[in-house]
């Protein structure tokens, strides 16, 4: 499967690509990122966009599956997180203008707090 098929799969597929080490996290997070900067200046559908963080979470990830020891049930799987969710660190702006972007970031909600255990 080449780079650019791995934005259509699911996280079934991925995991399985993983294991029979068809792909890795490394190749599904640059495919992702490639997706978001080639359609993101139309559909504006993501407001923040971490690329060094997802990558370096990426080569972790990759690392443990190559050790045959992934760190939960979507590891290396990449995340979205919609932009009503707490993530400490980003800014969570609800689609407003008024909220202040420059403010302390430094509260995850539940969801994203559990995240890091499952991928």
């Amino acid at each position: 499967m080449s780079p650019s098929d791995l934005t259509q799969c699911t996280a079934t597929e991925l995991l399985a690509m993983y294991r029979s080490k068809q792909a890795s996290p490394v190749e599904a997070t640059q495919a992702v990122l490639a997706r978001i900067d080639r359609l993101n200046p139309k559909l504006l559908a993501y407001c923040h966009v971490a690329p060094d963080e997802a990558l370096a979470s990426a080569r972790a990830s990759e690392a443990r599956w190559q050790r045959g020891e992934p760190a939960g049930a979507l590891d290396g799987v990449p995340t979205s997180i919609k932009d009503l969710i707490l993530t400490k660190g980003w800014p969570t702006l609800r689609g407003s203008r008024t909220v202040d972007a420059n403010q302390p970031w430094d509260t995850d909600a539940p969801a994203t707090a559990r995240l890091p255990r499952s991928v």
